[in-house]
């Protein structure tokens, strides 16, 4: 799932290493935009976002706030992450616990800011309100309403009842441009389902 994945970025996050003379990131978005040739970014729909609890497609205006796209690393920066990681825990290693500021990490592993700039112009042209890039350079805050979303993304907003609560989901999975395919990941959430706790009560601990 694309929650997961962000708190998989939010770990690999504390728990990487600085290097010295970081080399520029190259930009990974090199052909223009052409609304006509999408991707799809599966593994967005919620299970309880089903047809049982469907109330239809939610209203053209419903505010949706606070969107976190998620900016995909590319595979050798993937790869440089992992053996950082390694290098942090091996001590002798000259990375040995030089722990990286979000600035440092987005510097590193995030998009570059050409990249950046590409998605936030896409995003306004069709209407949405771009907030910021998150620290780290992971995710991108955006805010529209279910019809921008529907018309940028072609994916309709639903309604759905759970529980004698209604909430709302995306029906089906986005899609976008894939010029953009090689900086945008998917999305943290599309939803305001509960989130479900995986806490488990494990017994009583007595403390002498």
């Amino acid at each position: 799932m694309l929650v997961s994945a962000f708190l998989n970025v939010a770990l690999a996050l504390c728990q990487a290493a600085a290097t010295p003379d970081q080399a520029a990131v190259a930009s990974r978005i090199t052909q223009p935009i052409d609304e006509s040739t999408r991707v799809v970014l599966n593994g967005t729909v919620h299970p309880l976002a089903n047809a049982a609890n469907d109330l239809g497609e939610a209203p053209e205006s419903l505010p949706l706030e606070r969107i976190h796209l998620v900016l995909r690393r590319s595979d050798s920066q993937e790869q440089a992450l992992h053996q950082l990681v390694q290098d942090l825990h091996t001590p002798g290693s000259s990375s040995y616990h030089q722990w990286l500021t979000p600035e440092q990490f987005g510097q590193q592993f995030g998009p570059s800011d050409e990249d950046i700039a590409t998605v936030e112009s896409w995003l306004q042209s069709h209407g949405f309100a771009v907030k910021q890039v998150n620290p780290g350079k992971q995710t991108l805050e955006f805010s529209g309403n279910a019809g921008q979303f529907r018309k940028a993304f072609h994916a309709a907003i639903h309604s759905y009842q759970v529980g004698g609560q209604t909430h709302y989901g995306n029906a089906g999975d986005p899609d976008i441009p894939a010029a953009l395919a090689p900086v945008v990941g998917g999305f943290v959430s599309l939803n305001n389902f509960p989130i479900k706790s995986r806490i488990h009560d494990l017994g009583k601990m007595n403390y002498n």
